[in-house]
């Protein structure tokens, strides 16, 4: 069975993402994932789902039920995807039901204590950065390093953070200065064995706090604005996408947009699964991007606002699959899967989409500037990285993060590089993938997704507009993700304002 889950896990990188109702099942008693009724979940349930959809097997009414995970009234293929992530450690707990004892989450605080830490200053390149100790730690550490040059401020743990204040939530919120033209990563720890994982720190990094179900030695830390309590405007607004289906498309407008003040115009910033970048409420995997927390950071730290504009994916696995495939050649095999769906791939039309029907309505309807940039994660990251490359005088930065690049091997990439005229204007890059030893996936994106820098180096791409960054306790999650997107989209850096 090890070895099935193992080869699923390469095709769940086209799957992470895909758009979640959230309910409560009313349901009694069931096993939830159990669709093959074995009184176990397993990865045979996956295949009894995936079976029935292909209209290979027949369920009955209890079968189904069981088998709806997510809780919609009805099975599709994002029940068989959740069970995946249940399996593989992604999630810990059905929405449907309390298959595994149930955690409410912590709520980020974003409410502003009455004074702020006492040595928090705004100096220019020079920003504050806040620590919530939602852990309750006795004594919290802050080792400040530069990931290029290993450069450190103060040996580990580092630097004692001192005069916290509580916050609403009775937690105690420690502050302190970071220049961040000298270091741009921190790991808050206790001094002892206990701390997060490695944190990007940039313009657009306020706050950070653990999440609630991060485990272990090194935690998972989560992103807000300190002091504010705003989260912008969203707006959705549905297409007909050419394939014969709506596509809904989220526009996310910064604190203090004025549709009447059109003097102030504010840069775009496109992404892949838009239904993963602003609320874990539509995310599947129960994490979020938190793309308006940063921004919002971006913003408290003197950046200019930034129009962030959410793509959905297609709302089938096999859609999704399509939607986000360039077709650039031949697909890479994958033993034991079949990989037809992802064959005469359908990125073209989700570029032109892109380009032809998103771009123009966000610019007639709202303030924007001549800034844009285009990016997403895995098959959203493949994808944010094609439609960069093919509309190269479009975009002014793409963000490609563990992007699906294995469907494709070297040969195909040179082909496609070939194609390519780089003599011109041509946007930067950024290129992030983890490495962490669990998570087979990420492992498997890894050694394309980082040789990809070198592979348009030689064919002609200018080396200072590229750079590839990595994570080895990042997995293939969005709560990952959430933390590198400030560093793609920060000012000064790989920019939204740039």
């Amino acid at each position: 069975m090890k070895k099935k889950l193992i080869s699923l896990l390469l095709i769940a990188v086209l799957t992470l993402g895909v758009f979640l109702g959230v309910s409560v099942s009313t349901a009694a008693a069931q096993l939830y994932g159990d669709a093959d009724g074995d009184d176990d979940v397993t990865i045979l349930d996956v295949t009894t789902i995936r079976r029935a959809l292909a209209d290979v097997i027949q369920l009955d009414e209890d079968a189904q039920t069981r088998g709806d995970v997510d809780a919609d009234d009805e099975l599709t293929i994002l029940d068989a995807t959740m069970i995946q992530r249940y399996l593989v450690g992604v999630i810990d707990q059905f929405p449907s039901g309390e298959f595994l004892p149930t955690q409410a989450p912590t709520i980020a605080p974003t409410e502003a204590p009455t004074e702020a830490p006492d040595e928090v200053t705004k100096v220019k390149n020079i920003i504050p950065i806040y620590f919530t100790n939602n852990k309750k730690w006795t004594a919290v550490y802050a080792y400040l390093f530069n990931s290029e040059t290993g450069a450190i401020q103060k040996a580990w743990p580092g630097t004692a953070m001192t005069n916290p204040v509580t916050n609403s939530y009775g937690e105690k919120v420690y502050g302190m200065n970071v220049d961040v033209t000298q270091y741009d990563r921190v790991i808050f720890n206790n001094g002892a064995q206990i701390q997060t994982t490695d944190l990007p720190v940039t313009k657009a990094s306020s706050g950070y706090f653990i999440q609630a179900k991060a485990s272990g030695s090194k935690y998972l830390a989560g992103v807000y604005p300190y002091g504010q309590n705003n989260e912008g405007t969203i707006k959705t607004v549905s297409f007909d996408y050419p394939d014969g289906y709506k596509k809904n498309v989220y526009v996310w407008l910064p604190e203090g947009y004025n549709a009447a003040d059109t003097s102030k115009k504010y840069s775009v910033l496109y992404m892949c699964d838009g239904q993963n970048l602003f609320g874990q409420a539509t995310t599947l995997s129960g994490y979020e991007w938190e793309c308006d927390e940063s921004v919002l950071s971006l913003m408290q730290n003197g950046g200019d606002g930034v129009i962030v504009v959410g793509i959905a994916c297609g709302n089938t696995e096999a859609r999704r699959n399509h939607e986000l495939t360039p077709d650039l050649g031949e697909v890479a095999t994958v033993a034991g899967e079949d990989m037809s769906t992802f064959k005469n791939g359908g990125g073209k039309v989700f570029s032109d989409f892109v380009t032809d029907t998103v771009i123009p309505y966000v610019e007639q309807n709202y303030n924007t500037n001549s800034i844009r940039g285009i990016a997403g994660s895995s098959s959203g990251g493949i994808e944010a990285f094609y439609i960069g490359m093919e509309n190269m005088d479009k975009f002014r930065y793409v963000g490609a993060l563990s992007p699906a690049f294995i469907l494709y091997n070297q040969s195909v990439w040179d082909n496609y590089l070939d194609t390519l005229d780089f003599s011109g204007n041509t946007p930067r890059v950024y290129f992030f993938c983890g490495n962490s030893a669990n998570d087979q996936l990420e492992q498997a994106l890894y050694p394309n997704a980082t040789a990809m820098e070198g592979w348009m180096t030689a064919h002609g791409y200018p080396a200072d507009k590229m750079i590839t960054k990595t994570d080895s306790d990042a997995t293939h999650s969005e709560g990952f993700w959430a933390l590198y997107f400030p560093e793609k989209c920060s000012a000064g850096g790989w920019t939204c304002n740039n």
